[in-house]
């Protein structure tokens, strides 16, 4: 059941969203992430992250944030929560960066790819924007029930890649499932738009 706010004035705490968001409240999750999404742009803003990068940190730390709300014991520290968790987002996608780079730079990784100058340009499919997903992300049952519906392969990588405190690196990954290290990033995206597809079937609204 969704929950209204009418006083502008009096906005609930964030004890209050909390508790609303995990009771599956769409509309308490848009003002929680609302709120706090400032804050978590701004970590890898300061570390120099392009655009397209600060978006895909956003994305990681509130796909992680709703997965793990149940589990936040004292939600007024919330944002030392989000902060920490969009730092180390933010090393995750410099670390990221610089492996691509290095990959890039020894002859490409594979796939779709063109010549520009002389250089290999490796042509990676877009990550859905957190907009796009934010209405997805908002009920716990429906993101536990999609993750349990993907194929298993998918399972793995997206719980390894956003949801493992260990923060395993792309080696780690690629030695644990098996999965050539330059392939992660593309089968990430392709992983991500199978869990929408998912959520969508099981009547979840998503932003077209």
């Amino acid at each position: 059941m969704t929950v209204t706010y009418l006083r502008m004035q009096d906005e609930p705490s964030t004890t209050t969203l909390v508790r609303h968001c995990i009771q599956g409240d769409v509309d308490a999750w848009s003002r929680l992430v609302e709120r706090y999404a400032r804050l978590v742009h701004a970590v890898p803003v300061r570390h120099g992250l392009k655009p397209h990068e600060v978006d895909d940190v956003g994305q990681e730390v509130f796909l992680a944030l709703a997965q793990n709300l149940h589990e936040i014991e004292d939600p007024e520290r919330l944002p030392g929560w989000l902060a920490t968790t969009a730092r180390r987002v933010t090393w995750r996608v410099i670390q990221r960066r610089r492996q691509e780079e290095s990959l890039d730079s020894e002859g490409g990784i594979g796939g779709e790819s063109g010549e520009a100058g002389g250089r290999t340009l490796v042509l990676v499919a877009t990550t859905p924007t957190p907009d796009d997903l934010l209405l997805t992300w908002s009920r716990q049952e429906a993101l536990a029930q999609g993750m349990e519906r993907l194929q298993s392969r998918c399972r793995q990588l997206l719980l390894l890649l956003f949801l493992d405190h260990t923060e395993p690196s792309y080696d780690e990954i690629s030695e644990q499932l098996g999965l050539p290290k330059g392939s992660i990033g593309p089968t990430r995206n392709r992983c991500l738009q199978q869990l929408r597809t998912i959520l969508e079937g099981l009547g979840v609204t998503t932003v077209s």
